[in-house]
């Protein structure tokens, strides 16, 4: 997919706004920025605090390096957007046989429906992108919205380590 490619979730119902994705580019650092040191965000990711100037340039140089996607290693990042503005990021993360997701959502966008509208365009991207894989998330269990919205999406509880529960969606459980 090329960064002037974008995917957009199903056309909007009463109850489900419009996503699209589109490829994360250094443009995008000073959003990025706001959310990795928003404490609201950041505070069931690692140990919860809000992520430094160099933490979030590390981060930006990963996602932007550009490994094929069938490497272990590569880094896709995505911006959403709605109503012509920037409102979350998709992470996904390609692992030895499976994609590792993520997602955060601007706080003043939270309880308007779109994390799930983000969640299904990220993964109609990771099924484009990566093939058929099992796609994993990596949740802390106090944070009930996100266990919530995966496992209304077939992804099942397989474990916990370090305190974080690890739930996994089999390629099979992708609506085509």
């Amino acid at each position: 997919m090329r960064s002037s490619d974008s995917i957009s979730s199903p056309p909007a119902t009463r109850n489900r706004p419009v996503v699209a994705l589109r490829s994360f580019e250094i443009g995008d650092r000073a959003f990025f920025a706001s959310l990795a040191t928003d404490e609201r965000v950041v505070k069931f990711v690692g140990d919860g605090s809000p992520w430094s100037a160099e933490q979030i340039d590390s981060r930006i140089d990963l996602a932007l390096r550009g490994l094929p996607p069938s490497e272990p290693g590569a880094v896709r990042w995505h911006v959403a957007e709605t109503e012509g503005e920037r409102a979350g990021l998709f992470v996904a993360s390609r692992r030895e046989d499976t994609v590792e997701i993520g997602y955060w959502l601007a706080p003043a966008r939270w309880g308007q429906g779109l994390a799930g509208v983000m969640l299904d365009a990220g993964l109609l991207v990771v099924r484009e992108l990566f093939g058929a894989l099992d796609v994993e998330a990596h949740i802390d269990p106090a944070n009930v919205a996100s266990v919530a919205m995966v496992e209304r999406r077939s992804f099942r509880f397989v474990g916990r380590a370090d305190g974080i529960g690890r739930y996994v969606r089999a390629p099979g459980a992708y609506a085509e």
